[in-house]
């Protein structure tokens, strides 16, 4: 590393320890998985909690900070499921929080800071703050093959995306989109169909 100094390669140094350890929570995460499939690459910092719930596709792609958050199944009336299809690729401090089922299709561009999923605090009892009342799944998530979700988008529960769609950024998703569309806004909403001719200008007018 041409022109580094002193103090650059004592940085250095000092990361090993990390990356050892991250490197053997990784290597855990697989053992435990549902299923971990060929090719799969994990970056720095993440953390998945009751991996036997996850399925990861081929050549994924989980960039750094992501944070998989799976319910367990006595806080469920079912045990979850969360699925990443083939070729998807999942950016940095990403969260994807299953209590039911959570599914992205394959090759599936999920950029930085998105927030997907299918559970919520519970909020209709006055009696309790909160932070106190369970968790609920009001319906899963799908997500279509071939689609992107813009940075800092949110997918909240009981939405299905279909294929090759374009979810703007910061965009907020309460309903279904079809295939080929974009949405974007909060909340979401359609604001056209993708054809061969199409460019971004014409997307996000």
């Amino acid at each position: 590393m041409q022109g580094m100094t002193a103090w650059g390669w004592l940085a250095k140094l000092l990361e090993i320890p990390a990356l050892c350890h991250n490197a053997a929570r990784n290597l855990d995460y697989r053992s435990r998985m549902g299923w971990c499939g060929r090719g799969v690459r994990f970056s720095t910092g993440i953390h998945i909690e009751y991996p036997e719930y996850v399925w990861i596709g081929d050549g994924v792609y989980l960039n750094d900070q992501c944070w998989i958050s799976i319910i367990p199944p006595k806080l469920a009336d079912s045990a979850p499921i969360l699925k990443i299809g083939a070729g998807t690729y999942i950016g940095r401090f990403a969260t994807l929080a299953c209590m039911q089922r959570v599914e992205l299709g394959e090759r599936v561009l999920i950029s930085d800071r998105v927030f997907i999923g299918d559970a919520m605090h519970g909020f209709q009892r006055l009696d309790l703050q909160i932070a106190d009342q369970p968790m609920v799944s009001p319906g899963p998530v799908f997500i279509g093959d071939g689609t992107w979700i813009g940075i800092g988008a949110s997918i909240l529960p009981n939405v299905r995306i279909g294929r090759h769609c374009v979810i703007g950024a910061n965009a907020v998703v309460t309903r279904d989109v079809p295939d080929f569309h974009v949405a974007a806004g909060v909340p979401a909403r359609i604001l056209r169909k993708i054809d061969e001719h199409a460019t971004s200008a014409d997307c996000f007018p």
